[in-house]
């Protein structure tokens, strides 16, 4: 069958991504051309799929738990997958569209870059749910999944994977871009004009959403602060940004959930109470944390004069006060969002794994050793068949 994939000289790939903040299912549908130095890669449709309360609830007790149910985990990724499954066919019934491939990236429920000896050899981990042979059963369709894995076992983090994307999308001959995906977890990739694969530069920037979501559920009864109108009435605290900056060192280049949950939130509201903050000053204090972390990772980057400007992916995008926050920081350098490329910049993540099947069908390697710190390059990816 990989054979038979590989031979066409257009593919069409679903593509899903759930990103960290576990609020749905992004697909995206591309047509993948192979080309002599990099393909052509054209958006045909996507579409956002929320989560219902109870599938949220089942993802959200797996996810940064250190103490895990196995047998409950091990069921989830089963019924997770076929879930993922029935929701690709639902999407490709209701457009009326052929896929040749699915490809899945799984929701993520651990991340652990540092690297610690088990059995006498050094290892980080990431564990993605959603059985890829699950998907296959489902839609009758191959589908590649566990992308992170292959730069795991050659020494790397498994994150971040969509520079290499990036720089095919948004590479340019004469112009320097920088563009920051803002969900869960912010992450960034520099891709300087006239540069090639060797010269991308990316990693994790620290929290995106992750914690200002947090608070707005425990402290206002909010899902997420639209467009930062909570943060703006609150006055920023120089001790909540400190902490949130010592959270996010001692890290790789790459960033979990793990560092950002309750428990740094209840630190942040003592610190808040020692301070006389009130919520809305935490609010403020988190949003500005995260841009002055972003900025932080970009800071070297900025001196480049051919840089055209920042350009902004995922939730966090819409965030006003915070992208507002970033400009101060940025200065002279503009902030953009992604769609001034041509790309929604909420499917941006599915378009990449997407790709990223579509790289694993031809062989091409994916994944930049510089950048996550493996030993080698690798072909990003696993196959699952349909049963016949």
């Amino acid at each position: 069958m990989l054979k038979r994939l590989a031979s066409k000289r257009t593919l069409t790939i679903l593509g899903m991504n759930s990103g960290t903040s576990a609020d749905g299912i992004d697909l995206a549908l591309i047509q993948f051309v192979p080309g002599r130095k990099t393909p052509k890669i054209t958006c045909i449709d996507g579409k956002m799929l929320p989560y219902s309360r109870k599938i949220r609830e089942e993802l959200e007790k797996m996810i940064g738990v250190s103490d895990k149910d196995f047998e409950g985990a091990a069921r989830l990724d089963v019924a997770y997958g076929h879930y993922l499954g029935r929701s690709a066919k639902n999407f490709l019934s209701r457009k009326r569209c052929r896929a040749d491939l699915i490809t899945s990236h799984g929701q993520t429920v651990g991340h652990y870059p540092k690297k610690e000896s088990i059995l006498g050899i050094r290892t980080g981990a990431t564990m993605q749910l959603g059985e890829g042979q699950a998907i296959a059963a489902e839609t009758g369709l191959p589908v590649v999944s566990d992308f992170r894995q292959v730069d795991i076992v050659l020494g790397g983090e498994g994150a971040p994977l969509t520079p290499f994307v990036n720089q095919m999308l948004f590479g340019d001959r004469k112009k320097s871009r920088i563009i920051v995906n803002i969900g869960g977890i912010a992450n960034y990739s520099y891709h300087p004009a006239g540069g090639d694969f060797d010269s991308i530069r990316g990693g994790d920037c620290g929290p995106g959403n992750i914690l200002a979501d947090l608070a707005g559920q425990l402290l206002f009864r909010r899902k997420f602060d639209k467009d930062g109108a909570i943060a703006r009435k609150g006055k920023i605290i120089g001790e909540i940004i400190k902490a949130i900056d010592k959270a996010n060192r001692g890290r790789g280049v790459s960033a979990g959930r793990e560092q950002f949950d309750e428990l740094l939130l209840a630190r942040l509201v003592h610190i808040s109470r020692k301070t006389k903050a009130d919520r809305y000053d935490l609010m403020a204090s988190i949003t500005a944390a995260t841009a002055k972390l972003i900025h932080n990772s970009i800071r070297s980057y900025l001196k480049d004069k051919r840089l055209e400007g920042v350009y902004l992916s995922g939730g966090g995008r819409r965030n006003i006060f915070l992208v507002e926050c970033l400009q101060k920081h940025l200065k002279t350098v503009q902030v953009r969002p992604i769609e001034a490329l041509g790309y929604d910049g909420d499917l941006l993540e599915a378009v990449s794994f997407a790709v990223l099947g579509g790289c694993f069908v031809y062989g091409i390697p994916s994944t930049l050793p510089h950048v996550t710190g493996a030993k080698a390059g690798g072909v990003a990816g696993n196959l699952s068949l349909p049963p016949e």
